[in-house]
């Protein structure tokens, strides 16, 4: 078979960790290299989505990052689309779980609007745990390819979509064990430690758009513990962060205790606001508040917005727009078992801003349309951290237009409203070119013999053919 200069640097660096040794696998493989033939070891290279967890934000520090498992899976065998991560992590049983994913293409547009799976206690993962996701039970996993659930939901505008994991009830309803606190957050699961998932609780989650093949996914392994001696009260002080939609220099205005981000008219989008104790620790299990247009703040878009609950959807309550005194909007929950609050906000206005020229344009101070909002946790002191979000109206989509002319010997191709699109000109007696326009208007010329000369071009849809009689 025929090998890339990647896949055999990644084939060597497995058969390193093969020769140091790693913990018991919890899925499909159980060597270093493959149970099976693979015919075509380029099959997995070129995935068609990417679906990346966002928020809780895994690391190295704070889960356990099984190189080797990405390694074999994408390499040595040809299961999973190349660039997939996996992560197992540790969870206090009895709590709730976010784990909202960013789906986008391969060059990183998001998949607004796009259904995305989540194959909940994978099978062969010998995942136990009886785990809910958005409010539906997933059996343990299965001997076979099979999944204990598989649960869909939509992404929102930003490509973004969440799935809320409930803890089991039981870990022991099917086989499992309810497993002390691990040593720390690096530390070897019981099932990699034992071979043995009757001495563990967990669930193994992928997330999938098309295939296993033909998505980069992140898995996601969750490792419930006893949370006999955690402390649940209030902290003296926390850290809060907005991590979804992620936000940062090149996509938003960031200013002292202030974020402002652009959206679009009508536009309903997920929001997740992260919580750490002073001293990094997760503010698990905590009550928190969520106030959408600020009292006094001029917020004048209007706004509906819900916690997301169970079921993994948000009842929306629209905030009061006669209210400018006092917030508008006020939502009561409690954070998850990464110190997430999740939620959604939805905007019904059909008027907005012009278009801002980029997305970090600074936002208007006339004619304004905006919501803000701000996640506290109750009696708890945080730093000023205030999110505004500024809805624009979209500029008209032009059609495309598309003529061809001819003066002497040269043919004149112009295209207008055709920025991005593939388009195609062919021309008797030359060779077919493609073009991408980068202008709102773009003219090509031609040299051409005499004769009869048929111009075909095609872009956006549409078609143009003439024929032109060249003396």
């Amino acid at each position: 078979m025929n090998l890339s200069m990647k896949k055999l640097s990644a084939i060597t660096a497995t058969l390193m960790l093969s020769l140091v040794g790693f913990g018991a696998i919890s899925t499909p493989a159980h060597a270093a290299d493959c149970p099976y033939p693979v015919e075509d070891q380029t099959a997995n290279d070129h995935p068609k989505d990417v679906i990346r967890l966002i928020s809780p934000v895994l690391t190295d520090d704070n889960s356990i990052h099984r190189y080797d498992f990405e390694s074999q899976f994408t390499i040595d065998c040809d299961w999973f689309g190349v660039g997939m991560h996996f992560n197992q992590v540790y969870v206090p049983f009895g709590l709730t779980t976010n784990l909202t994913f960013h789906a986008s293409t391969p060059a990183g547009a998001p998949l607004a609007f796009t259904k995305v799976t989540l194959r909940g206690n994978k099978g062969y993962s010998n995942s136990n745990a009886a785990v809910r996701i958005n409010g539906v039970k997933a059996r343990p996993a299965p001997s076979n390819a099979s999944d204990g659930a598989d649960v869909i939901a939509t992404t929102d505008i930003n490509g973004n979509v969440t799935f809320v994991i409930q803890s089991p009830a039981d870990c022991a309803a099917y086989g499992g064990t309810l497993p002390a606190a691990p040593q720390n957050a690096g530390y070897d699961t019981p099932n990699d430690r034992n071979a043995d998932p009757s001495t563990d609780c967990y669930s193994q989650f992928l997330p999938q758009i098309t295939s296993e093949k033909t998505d980069t996914s992140d898995f996601v392994e969750l490792h419930f513990f006893d949370p006999a001696g955690l402390d649940y009260n209030a902290p003296d002080g926390a850290n809060r962060e907005l991590s979804v939609p992620v936000l940062d220099e090149t996509n938003a205005i960031q200013g002292d205790g202030l974020v402002q981000t652009y959206a679009l008219v009508g536009s309903k989008q997920t929001m997740v606001v992260h919580f750490t104790k002073l001293d990094g620790s997760y503010a698990r299990n905590h009550a928190a508040t969520v106030r959408i247009n600020l009292a006094g703040s001029g917020a004048n878009a209007k706004i509906s917005a819900g916690l997301i609950g169970n079921t993994g959807v948000a009842t929306l309550t629209p905030a009061d727009a006669t209210k400018t005194a006092e917030d508008q909007l006020v939502l009561s929950g409690m954070t998850d078992s990464f110190g997430n609050i999740a939620f959604t906000v939805s905007n019904t206005d059909t008027s907005g801003e012009a278009p801002p020229a980029t997305k970090i344009s600074p936002v208007p101070t006339e004619n304004a349309k905006f919501a803000n909002f701000v996640v506290d946790l109750n009696d708890v002191f945080v730093a000023e951290g205030t999110a505004e979000v500024h809805f624009y109206k979209a500029a008209p989509v032009l059609p495309t237009s598309i003529t061809a002319t001819a003066t002497g010997r040269t043919i004149k191709v112009t295209l207008k409203n055709a920025i991005g699109k593939s388009s195609t000109i062919t021309i008797t007696g030359r060779t077919k070119v493609t073009v991408k326009p980068t202008t709102a208007s773009k003219v090509l010329t031609y040299a051409v013999k005499k004769g009869k000369i048929t111009v075909k071009v095609v872009s956006n849809g549409k078609t143009l053919t003439k024929v032109f009689t060249i003396k």
